[in-house]
Order: C-alpha cells, then structure tokens, then sequence
C-alpha cells in the first residue's frame, strides 16, 4: 500500500485494500491494476452474492468506479444495487444537494466517500483512463453561478454552440438570475432559451441574463446560430 524509501517502512495491508490501490494504478498500468483489482474481488468477497449492508468507505465506490471503467456489467450491477440499499442516497431539496449519508449517522457527507461515488456515477468504460492520460484541453467555462439558488444539469459545448440546461431551487419566474461564459470568443453571440433571455459580450466574458426558470439555453456564435 505504502513505501517510503527514505526510512525503507513498507506498509502492509490485505489484498482487499487493493480495491481503492488499483484505482490509483488503472491508468497508468491498466493490466496489472485489473490483475490486482480481481485478486482484491475476490479477498473482498465481491465476486459472489454481497452481504448487506455494505459496510461505508472507500473500497465498494472505487470498486464501481473500475467495474464501469473496465465493461464488468455484472459486477457494476451487483455493486450499483448493494450501493442503493446501503448508502443512503439522498436529495436535500433545501440546499438542491445529492449525497450518499453511508449509513455513518454525521451531520455532513462523508467528503472522500462520496468523492468516489459521484465519480462512479459519471464514469464509464475508459473515462477515467482517458482523463488521467493527458492534461485536459483549454476551453470556454461556465462561471459566478448562483448555486445554491440555481445549478446546472449540463454545461456542454457542441462544436462552436454552448449549450445549457437551467435547474433552479425554486423556480421563481418573476426573479432573473445571471452567470458568465469566460473564455469564449469575443464577438457577437445570440440566444436561444427562456422569454427574454440574453447575452452580451464584455470584456469580463458573456453574460447571460435570465429568468429564474427550468429550461434549455443554447449560445451560439451569431455567423453559426
């Protein structure tokens, strides 16, 4: 689990905790972190039926995260449903927050337990390989969002168009909120959303005004909209 070769201390620990260990290794040896992730499957009883309820820490969420990276559906299923009936999957509709509680009875969200799980929740087959293999690429982001007032479901760019979809608290269509896009061309852009939606370019970036709503927003450079 652990070296350090200044004081040559090797830390020791079953097979089992390779679970969260091959995590770390899967992109940068995905064979011998798949090797070992099975060794710590099978230590940890994962490979057959699962006792309920899952105890809460770090293995069973890495666990899911590699199952969906590597295409095990079995396994990614078994785990998905033990995770469901265990973990305390919970909205708090007041803060517009999803977490897991773990079962561990605390007055927040255990921070690293629940780091592993919304990763599994966006994860897939290569995803975390692919993130992991080379710095992220340069792009326009979405920035000064009023959360917890409103959040975001998706913030996604398709080719030059940036496309928006508004989850307000509370929905208040009589209140407007507003938010920035940094790093976008500059230029003229227009709007596609809720009545009265609009976007000026500034030098702070575009600045999206709108009415405090569910909805789409799409942006889009005016020569391609």
């Amino acid at each position: 689990m652990y070296y350090d070769p200044l004081i040559d201390v090797h830390h020791r620990l079953p097979v089992r905790a390779a679970l969260t260990t091959s995590f770390y290794v899967a992109p940068q040896q995905s064979d011998e972190a798949r090797r070992l992730f099975e060794a710590a499957c099978r230590s940890a009883r994962l490979d057959g039926d699962l006792d309920l309820p899952l105890i809460a820490g770090r293995g069973v969420p890495s666990s899911l995260v590699l199952a969906r990276e590597w295409g095990m559906t079995d396994l990614a299923e078994r785990l998905a449903a033990a995770i469901e009936a265990s973990y305390e999957p919970t909205w708090d509709h007041d803060r517009g927050e999803f977490t897991w509680g773990m079962g561990l009875n605390e007055a927040y969200p255990r921070g690293q337990f629940n780091a592993f799980l919304a990763t599994a929740e966006a994860g897939g087959p290569g995803r975390w390989t692919a993130l992991s293999a080379a710095p992220l690429e340069r792009c326009p982001q979405v920035v000064d969002v009023d959360f917890p007032r409103v959040a975001l479901r998706q913030a996604e760019w398709v080719g030059s168009t940036l496309r928006l979809n508004l989850a307000p608290l509370h929905p208040q269509p009589r209140q407007r909120t507003t938010f920035r896009v940094v790093g976008a061309a500059p230029g003229s852009w227009q709007i596609a959303g809720p009545e009265g939606a609009t976007v000026s370019s500034t030098e702070r970036g575009l600045i999206v005004d709108t009415l405090l709503v569910e909805g789409e927003i799409e942006l889009a450079p005016s020569a391609v909209a």
